[in-house]
């Protein structure tokens, strides 16, 4: 005869759980310090990146003009070739000559990258050049070290 033991029936009766399956149950997600430490990393980059972000955009605005201005030597070379070497009295006589393509909203001739129109010049400048053109720069005024000269393709300003 078998002595009954209450103590065995209990034991039987409650599902035995494993450690593993314990561990894995009572991790379905991230702790909030977890958390926590991953949004304070991708704010340290992100602030990083901030940080460099205008620099990058000055510089590529600078030598985005210095292209536009290119652009704006060759065409006014070549008016000069068809024109017993006169430049253009303006930068509108450009477009209507054909050798620029006028702004699409406002018919104008291209800006700066600063939406600046350039300055322009025909005539001897004192460097010998037939014509003068200058961008006023990142703080949009004439006269400041910032300025663009298409012949000096001089940036002072850090």
């Amino acid at each position: 005869m078998m002595l009954h033991n209450p103590d065995s029936q209990t034991q039987s009766a409650r599902p035995r759980v494993d450690s593993k399956a314990r561990t894995v149950a009572s991790r379905r997600g991230f702790s909030l310090l977890e958390l926590t430490l991953v949004l304070v990393i991708i704010g340290l980059l992100m602030g990083v990146a901030a940080l460099g972000i205008p620099g990058w955009v000055k510089r590529a605005s600078i030598q985005a003009t210095i292209q536009t201005m290119d652009v704006y030597k060759t065409s006014i070379n070549s008016f000069m070739a068809g024109n017993a070497q006169t430049p253009p009295e303006s930068l509108s006589e450009l477009i209507t000559a054909g050798y620029v393509e006028p702004d699409a909203s406002t018919g104008a001739p291209p800006k700066d990258a600063w939406d600046e129109p350039f300055y322009y010049k025909a005539g001897q400048t004192p460097e010998g050049q037939p014509y003068r053109l200058v961008s006023s720069g990142p703080d949009k005024e004439f006269g400041t070290e910032d300025d663009i000269d298409l012949w000096s393709a001089d940036y002072n300003a850090g």
